[in-house]
């Protein structure tokens, strides 16, 4: 007999979390599928693994099971990569798809908790507005159909419920708020003392960063320890905030989740006009297949993960799933300061950043570029194999160069970076691959990008104001990313089931139903309109209290 749920919630991280935990309390009878583990704390005591965690990416989808392959332009083949900007093809997270399992990226995620600007929401009129009709750019860059203002209680519920620390009055550009964070910013790392103090000189306005890390005691979770092991890897006491410490729980105390680890979704059933949905296909651990059916169906997975299930399951009316993919670049720029900074302590963020260069704020340039971004300062959580793929690349990377090098440097390394992003744009899309398939014989997802003039000159323009500020470091070398780098995945992927009113013209409605389907939702950063400078977790999990809050309304 086919088991019947309220709701089927198909990946329990960043959102998927989120919405099980509303819909549970609630007392709706939710069916959780994750494709990964149901961890426990105890897989994670012991996590102190550069080898496990960065370079074999123990908790992250992997290229043999997960393929996603790449191509620059329409008309090529696309090829499957190892997703790494590294020479070695490490499965480092931040440059391939997010961690699987419980918890989802925010298992292995830096815990930056941005809120986005206010002109992030109307990116398209705020241009037009700075430097008039005639430079917005080519493409599909619209206006949010939702306002800064609609999601600013979901931004201070993401705050309060998930634990971010922080300082707003810092940041004399920070949106408006009607609340302080829940906790004070976290231990201020030794290397970033140098930055703040160059910007200040500079006349910038460094803030201390806002992290979803407990900073002091928060609900029953510890303060961070500033183990240096953060970014890329999990928590092994909790001070960080992931859904797999935080939502899941509470969504399993009440009894009303029947969590499924290890279940990949095959396929979304529809009734047979298409109109509405009625289940999911899933396979097991064994391989066993099963279906399962509701009225109400969340595809709460990755966006990438999302949209080819979309497109798997014969979910495209309107040719709208897959398109306006937009990512970061982050345009790393590496220094050596006369000082010790001892970046193997502290959280990958526990320092500061800039403002004074983002969104609308970008200042006038030759360079033709329209939006700009935060420069964020990074001192912790670098270990020797990260370090050595952030090496000078004039350096040898064998033999003696290699070890005094690392000698000399490593203990004295800082890093910047901003996250500038390309606009949508129809050259920038996702489809189902024609000749890649996966172990279930399902076709892998294909990305078509590359980096457009704007996306080169905005980290030219942004690596200006980081050699000032290097330079008032005292740094005694530098150097930068190339600004169009080999990666075109970095777990900031976004846009590719855009939000909108018109059907036309987008995926979903503002609160993650799927125009053509209904009961259907696709809910996370696949929903984004346009895409500024800020990580996009913080904005995800908001919209993800919006729709459980709109759910629940409708049962």
């Amino acid at each position: 007999m086919t088991e019947r749920f309220d709701a089927i919630v198909v990946g329990m991280g960043s959102s998927g979390g989120i919405i099980a935990e509303q819909l549970t309390a609630a007392g709706l009878r939710v069916l959780g599928l994750d494709k990964g583990p149901d961890y426990t704390q105890d897989d994670f005591l012991v996590k102190q693994d550069e080898l496990r965690y960065y370079q074999r990416g123990a908790i992250v989808a992997g290229v043999d099971v997960d393929p996603v392959t790449w191509r620059p332009h329409e008309g090529e083949t696309a090829r499957v990569l190892p997703w790494s900007a590294g020479e070695l093809g490490s499965d480092e997270p931040l440059y391939g798809l997010p961690s699987i399992g419980t918890g989802g990226g925010t298992l292995h995620w830096g815990c930056a908790a941005y809120r986005f600007r206010e002109a992030d929401f109307r990116m398209r009129s705020a241009i037009a507005e700075r430097f008039g009709k005639e430079a917005l750019p080519e493409g599909t860059l619209a206006d949010w159909p939702i306002s800064y203002a609609d999601l600013e209680p979901y931004y201070g519920k993401v705050e309060r419920e998930q634990g971010i620390s922080g300082r707003a009055a810092d940041n004399p550009f920070g949106p408006p708020r009607e609340h302080e964070y829940p906790m004070p910013p976290v231990r201020h790392a030794p290397g970033d003392v140098p930055f703040a103090e160059a910007a200040r000189r500079l006349g910038l306005h460094p803030f201390r960063q806002p992290l979803a890390i407990n900073s002091v005691e928060y609900r029953g979770r510890p303060a961070c320890v500033n183990c240096g092991f953060c970014h890329g890897y999990p928590c092994h006491v909790k001070a960080k905030s992931t859904t797999q410490v935080t939502s899941v729980p509470a969504a399993k105390a009440t009894g009303n989740l029947d969590l499924r680890p290890l279940s990949r979704v095959l396929r979304v059933h529809r009734t047979g006009d298409g109109s509405r949905v009625t289940g999911v296909t899933y396979a097991d651990g064994s391989g066993s297949a099963h279906e399962v059916r509701s009225d109400l169906v969340v595809l709460a997975a990755y966006s990438l993960e999302n949209v080819r299930l979309l497109l798997v399951s014969g979910i495209n009316r309107d040719g709208q799933v897959g398109q306006n993919f937009m990512t970061h670049n982050f345009g790393w720029f590496t220094s050596v300061l006369p000082e010790p900074t001892n970046p193997f302590l502290g959280t990958f963020n526990a320092s500061s950043a800039v403002d004074d260069y983002t969104s609308e704020l970008v200042p006038d340039n030759d360079l033709g570029v329209l939006w700009g971004s935060p420069i964020i300062s990074v001192t912790g959580d670098l270990q020797p194999i990260e370090a050595y793929h952030l090496m000078n690349p004039a350096v040898p990377k064998w033999g003696l160069s290699l070890k005094h090098w690392l000698r000399d440097n490593y203990l004295h390394l800082h890093r910047m970076y901003s996250q500038t992003t390309n606009f949508p744009h129809p050259r920038h899309y996702c489809d189902l691959d024609p000749n890649v398939r996966d172990r279930w014989g399902q076709p892998a997802l294909r990305i078509t990008h590359d980096w457009a003039p704007h996306d080169a000159n905005s980290v030219t323009l942004m690596g200006r104001y980081k050699e000032k500020i290097a330079r008032e470091m005292g740094a005694k070398d530098y150097w930068t990313d190339d600004p169009r780098p080999p990666y075109h995945l970095s777990t900031h992927d976004v846009g590719v089931h855009r939000m909108g009113e018109d059907p036309a013209t987008s995926v979903t409605n503002v609160y993650g139903e799927v125009h053509e389907c209904r009961g259907l939702y696709a809910v996370g950063g696949g929903q984004f309109v346009s895409y500024g400078g800020y990580n996009p977790n913080q904005t995800i999990q908001a919209l993800a209290y919006l729709s459980a809050e709109h759910l629940l309304g409708r049962a």
